[in-house]
């Protein structure tokens, strides 16, 4: 008599089923997970990032101590002080020495050079020492005179005199009527003298051959008739300088060529 299970299978069916076998995947899962924390938790210390390689705990005595950088302008104000100090005692030497050598600044004493140069007008002369080749036609010049002038300057300055060459070593001057003739032919002037007073002004000028070394010297104020018709022509050696340039004009600073 052949039996039968509840669920209608025979027993012999029932007994060749298989047993159904224990989810192992999930525990499986857990098991490599729990595998590696555990081999990331008992890393060596040789083992970790590779980026903290090389850091360690230094002793207290052996911590590096950066030095103190100076202040780049620390640095440089030294030097910049050293050489202003050097520079204004090479100016305070150089000044008197170009005074002395190079330049002198002159102040004018009265109108004779009038328009030209004003009353008070302070100039530069450069020194005669300095000055190359010979003097020519038409340049101011401060020079000395060597005898007492018969003559006087406007503004009472009985020194040295400012005063503009006509004629030259060799060469004769005169006037006529209201013209100056060198070598018989008009003095070209170019509006040096004050047109108020003409050309050759209240004195005449006498004819006169100049000998090597001379020069005649007349005011740009024809009025004024303290130059060479009064005291005759002038030395080279007399010379002390040729204005150069205009500096000041009634107290204020005024810059101009003669």
């Amino acid at each position: 008599m052949s039996t039968t299970s509840s669920n209608g299978d025979s027993p012999a069916v029932v007994a060749a089923s298989p047993s159904p076998k224990p989810d192992t995947s999930a525990d499986s899962g857990r098991h490599v997970r729990d595998e590696t924390a555990s081999r990331a938790t008992t890393r060596l210390p040789q083992e970790l990032d590779y980026r903290l390689r090389g850091l360690g705990t230094l002793e207290p005595d052996h911590v590096p101590v950066t030095p103190t950088r100076m202040d780049p302008h620390q640095r440089r104000r030294g030097p910049f002080l050293a050489k202003a100090i050097a520079f204004l005692a090479v100016a305070a030497l150089a000044v008197p020495l170009l005074q002395h050598f190079v330049i002198q600044p002159f102040a004018m004493p009265g109108n004779a050079m009038s328009p030209t140069l004003q009353a008070g007008d302070r100039i530069l002369v450069l020194k005669s020492s300095l000055l190359e080749g010979p003097l020519r036609s038409g340049e101011i010049v401060v020079f000395r005179p060597r005898q007492a002038l018969p003559c006087s300057v406007v503004g009472g300055h009985s020194g040295d005199l400012v005063l503009r060459i006509v004629a030259l070593p060799g060469e004769t001057i005169r006037s006529a009527g209201e013209t100056v003739l060198v070598n018989g032919r008009p003095l070209s002037e170019r509006d040096w003298y004050d047109p108020r007073f003409g050309q050759v002004g209240s004195t005449p000028i006498r004819s006169t051959t100049l000998a090597e070394g001379q020069y005649f010297v007349l005011a740009d104020n024809r009025s004024d008739a303290c130059d060479s018709r009064a005291f005759g022509p002038i030395s080279r050696s007399s010379v002390v300088g040729e204005a150069i340039a205009i500096v000041g004009r009634h107290g204020h600073v005024y810059l101009g060529t003669p």
